[in-house]
């Protein structure tokens, strides 16, 4: 009898192995066939064809709906085109299945669909998946920035140069959270090591250099900075208003009329720069000239 039961139960040992190999076939041809549909897509976005690979990847996903690499692929492609919402569920699909660090993309892609919270929380996440990647702490003190915390944004941009002590934006970008804490003499340490790593010194740099030195007393080069500011920019008012405030400061009032008066071709209304204006005047003498701007400026009723 036992010998009976074992002749009788192989045909059906057998015949699962073959359901098995059967099952199995499909499956193989399914992986290969999104492979290839996936190397394909590749291969056409490194030659520029994004739409061509946009196809490729997505078609692989149809073949094998756990092909991870090609919703990666398509989160990647999707968040260069700007379409962060379709990003943003490539990523997280391809994170479900397994994809190592992908929360640095995730984070980006919440970030361009202004959902700072959730930005937040995946680039801190990534920070743990990529320790060594200095743009991730840097993308973190962005954000802080612009969401006005600017002391944790200190914080990342200190925690990307520690990582990358040559990276001459967060050195500048650093120098500015420092000038918006009031903590000037920072600023201008940032500013210069910016400046020493190449960071080019264009109008913006050499204003929000020139106003550090002047919140630091040191008034001759703060003019230095934003004289050369409004060589590059000459209807800026900014750098026009805080360059009259400067001179008058100075007690330079021959240089402090010429300011006042460009502040005042740029903003004919402006009763304050009128009123500064009449009191270089009558600084460097001319009191009726003076007195007169004065009181136009004052009858104005926003001068008190």
């Amino acid at each position: 009898m036992m010998t009976c039961r074992l002749i009788l139960c192989l045909p059906v040992v057998m015949l699962t192995m073959v359901l098995h190999a059967v099952s199995a076939i499909p499956l193989n041809k399914s992986y290969d066939k999104a492979r290839d549909l996936y190397r394909e897509g590749i291969a056409f976005r490194r030659s520029g064809q994004h739409e061509a690979a946009r196809q490729r990847f997505t078609a692989a996903i149809k073949a094998d709906s756990a092909f991870t690499a090609a919703y990666s692929a398509l989160g990647e492609l999707y968040f260069e085109k700007k379409s962060y919402a379709e990003a943003l569920r490539c990523c997280r699909k391809a994170q479900q299945l397994g994809a190592a660090n992908m929360s640095r993309q995730i984070g980006l892609s919440y970030y361009y669909l202004h959902q700072y919270d959730d930005a937040l929380e995946a680039l801190q996440q990534a920070l743990q998946e990529e320790p060594e990647n200095n743009m991730v702490p840097y993308q973190l003190a962005q954000l802080y920035a612009q969401l006005g915390n600017y002391r944790e944004s200190i914080h990342y941009y200190q925690q990307d140069l520690s990582i990358d002590s040559a990276h001459t934006a967060a050195w500048y970008e650093l120098g500015m959270m420092w000038f918006n804490v009031t903590e000037p003499a920072k600023a201008i340490q940032a500013f210069e090591k910016a400046a020493i790593m190449g960071c080019r010194q264009d109008a913006v740099f050499l204003f929000n250099s020139g106003v550090a030195w002047l919140q630091l007393q040191q008034t001759d080069k703060g003019i230095a900075c934003l004289l050369k500011a409004q060589e590059a920019q000459p209807d800026d008012e900014q750098i026009g208003f805080n360059l009259a405030q400067a001179f008058y400061g100075k007690g330079d009032f021959e240089a402090a009329v010429s300011q006042w008066e460009k502040v005042l071709r740029l903003q004919p209304t402006n009763a304050f720069a009128m009123f500064m204006l009449g009191k270089s005047y009558m600084g460097k003498g001319e009191m009726e000239k003076g007195m007169a701007l004065c009181d136009k400026a004052t009858a104005t009723g926003t001068i008190k």
